[in-house]
């Protein structure tokens, strides 16, 4: 047996009206908790059937495609901008876009927007009396300050007489950037009577603003709340789910709190209709408290109340809980499409989020994920919620479930899943080299092997200065860095390696000059380098073979060669050769008469001899010959003329020479 409780709390404080205040707009409220079939229900029809109900209003009515002008008009329009092109573009309040709505443009006088008589109520019964209105006027119009409508909701007995409350007003709806339906309306006792005219009156003066749209305005039984308690197990929103096969009886019980202000003693009747569009009707005899079925699909129930018998047998005077409706639940296939997922890597995890299940009377249901293994499926500790975390445990193919299962204990599979997860590949990296210098040639890379993966597979060196799997040092530059070993690209869940290289500064060494000395001579050699150490190579005439500054005295010209290093070892290799010079042989005489034999002075081995500057005088100390370097020997004659025979004078100068070489050659004929 299936138990089900509704609580029925019947309040003693009477239902009054509230006022809150909300973005500068005033909401009238009230605490109606539960309310009947609604008495009047003005929607105001569709745009295929206008319907002003059978209300009555002091407004002009302007028909469709007819331009208003002036105040004191209204219109039944699906956008309250069809009224005017200025007014908010709003449709009405539930969004249908061929519902309709009544709009006003106010007049100033208190005109009536809406005025209908409602007969056949009951005495002593609270009813709401409410609408949903907006305004209509943009908050830029009228210069920013547009007059704010405020309906009155007034309701008269049969000789014209207010009978509620002169304070249930709206209050100023002020105007807002953004249009928005707040709904207004408050409830009253019938007292002894039953018929009266419900009215919708403007309470401010029109000019500019006071616009307003008017829709749903209803009239219904209004009483204390009835809440619905049952066991949550087999019920869903409206819904109570039974059993394939189950016929156990279900026991609908409510626990009532009597509310002297609605009645000391109020009644209560079960009704029930034959599925969602069925009419109520009233179950014979079924007037208690507990209401005991047998499951029927499809079969609705709701518990209606009354303040006394004789309302009770007035429909339009009943209270009424919300329905609930009994169902079979639906038995439910296995999925049986597998959703491939990956691949993830063996210390991956990825997120299994399907979607909600739904399907037609499945009922209330929870989920439970499964993992299939050699014995089968195995349910996955913790792992009820919508959505699972996998987490690879290894390399393979794994075939995950989501099951749901329903408040019967049934099972079913809504999704199932196949993650791939590919073995690591794995490498390892062993480079050549650790250093390197700056200006070093280019090194090929090798060392990266692959452990495991598929035959002729080859991995990728990548790092700063690496290209093409060869390592550039000057492109790296000085520093420490990284060289990464990798699978080929594309390849799924690989592990690199990784080594380091180091690459130090070079070792400049400037060109060295060659030197020229004179047999007998000491030179020091200065390379100019940032070296920190020295090696000369072993030819003689040096003082000293591992100083940067050596003394060289060699007898006969001699290549010295250095290697210049500094302390990681980084070096740099130059030569320098010193030129031992000859002695000069300068001939006392020569014979310039045409004979080609000995017609010009020969100065023997004075070619070797740098920056050497040769003068030749007359007796009287006039120069008749003058030479930086001696590539053509004199040949007796001074600006083309030969000279006559006898002495003449020399001076021979050259960078080698302590001091000038001074004597006198001798022209014969």
């Amino acid at each position: 047996m299936i138990r089900v409780t509704f609580l029925f709390q019947l309040f003693l404080a009477p239902l009054v009206m509230c006022t809150l205040l909300m973005s500068g707009i005033q909401i009238v409220c009230a605490q109606c908790g539960s309310s009947g079939d609604p008495i009047i229900d003005i929607t105001f029809g569709t745009v295929s059937a206008p319907d002003f109900g059978d209300g009555k209003t002091t407004y002009d009515a302007i028909a469709p495609g007819q331009t208003p002008n002036g105040e004191g008009w209204y219109k039944l329009v699906s956008n309250i901008n069809d009224g005017l092109a200025s007014w908010h573009n709003l449709r009405d309040h539930t969004g249908d876009v061929g519902g309709l709505m009544a709009i006003f443009n106010a007049d100033d006088y208190p005109g009536e927007f809406y005025r209908i008589r409602v007969s056949g109520l009951c005495e002593n019964t609270r009813f709401r009396f409410s609408a949903w209105i907006a305004n209509a006027n943009r908050a830029e119009e009228c210069g920013g300050n547009p007059i704010p409508p405020n309906v009155r909701f007034v309701i008269e007995d049969l000789d014209g007489n207010q009978v509620n409350s002169s304070a249930d007003v709206t209050g100023n709806i002020y105007a807002t950037a953004q249009p928005q339906w707040l709904p207004y309306g408050f409830e009253f006792d019938t007292g002894n009577r039953t018929e009266f005219d419900l009215v919708l009156i403007n309470d401010n003066p029109g000019g500019c603003g006071n616009d307003l749209a008017i829709d749903d305005i209803r009239f219904t039984p209004c009483g204390p709340p009835i809440a619905l308690e049952t066991d949550e197990t087999l019920k869903q929103a409206d819904t109570l789910f039974f059993c394939e096969g189950d016929a156990a009886p279900i026991v609908l019980s409510g626990n009532i709190a009597v509310d002297d202000s609605y009645a000391a003693a109020p009644v209560f009747q079960w009704q029930t209709r034959r599925g969602e569009d069925g009419e109520w009707t009233d179950m014979n005899g079924e007037q208690q408290e507990e209401l005991t079925i047998s499951p029927t699909h499809d079969q609705w129930y709701r518990l209606t109340a009354a303040g006394s018998t004789g309302n009770l047998d007035k429909p339009l005077c009943r209270i009424s809980s919300g329905p609930i409706r009994i169902a079979r639940l639906v038995p439910q296939q296995d999925a049986d499409n597998v959703d491939e997922r990956g691949p993830i890597c063996e210390d991956g995890s990825i997120l299994l989020n399907p979607r909600p299940y739904v399907g037609a009377g499945v009922g209330p249901i929870t989920y439970q994920w499964q993992l299939y293994t050699a014995a089968g499926p195995v349910d996955i500790p913790d792992a009820t919620s919508l959505s699972y975390e996998f987490e690879a445990p290894g390399p393979g193919i794994f075939r995950l479930h989501r099951q749901a299962i329903n408040g019967c204990g049934d099972r079913f599979v809504t999704h199932a899943f196949a993650v791939e997860v590919p073995e690591t590949i794995r490498t390892t990296l062993v480079l050549p080299l650790a250093t390197l210098c700056a200006d070093d040639a280019p090194l090929t890379l090798s060392g990266g092997e692959i452990e495991n993966g598929d035959a002729g597979m080859v991995g990728v060196y990548s790092g700063p200065g690496v290209v093409g799997g060869v390592f550039y040092p000057a492109s790296a530059g000085v520093g420490q860095h990284t060289i990464t070993f990798s699978p080929p690209p594309g390849t799924h869940c690989a592990l690199v390696s990784q080594a380091t290289i180091t690459v130090h500064d070079t070792v400049y060494l400037d060109p060295m000059l060659d030197i020229v000395m004179l047999r007998g001579q000491r030179v020091t050699l200065r390379p100019q380098t940032d070296a920190s150490q020295f090696n000369w190579s072993n030819e003689p005439g040096l003082d000293n073979y591992h100083a940067q500054y050596p003394v060289a005295s060699p007898e006969e010209t001699t290549t010295y060669t250095l290697t210049a290093s500094n302390a990681v070892g980084c070096e740099k290799v130059g030569t320098v050769t010193v030129t031992v010079l000859t002695d000069l042989i300068l001939p006392n005489s020569f014979t310039p008469n045409g004979d080609n034999v000995n017609d010009t002075w020969e100065i023997g081995g004075l070619g070797n001899y740098p920056n050497v500057f040769l003068q030749v005088f007359n007796r009287w100390g006039t120069p008749v010959f003058s030479s930086k370097g001696y590539t053509r020997p004199w040949d007796g004659q001074h600006n083309g003329t030969p000279l006559p025979t006898g002495p003449y004078y020399y001076t021979l100068s050259s960078d080698v020479l302590v001091r000038p070489l001074s004597g006198s050659v001798t022209i014969l004929r």
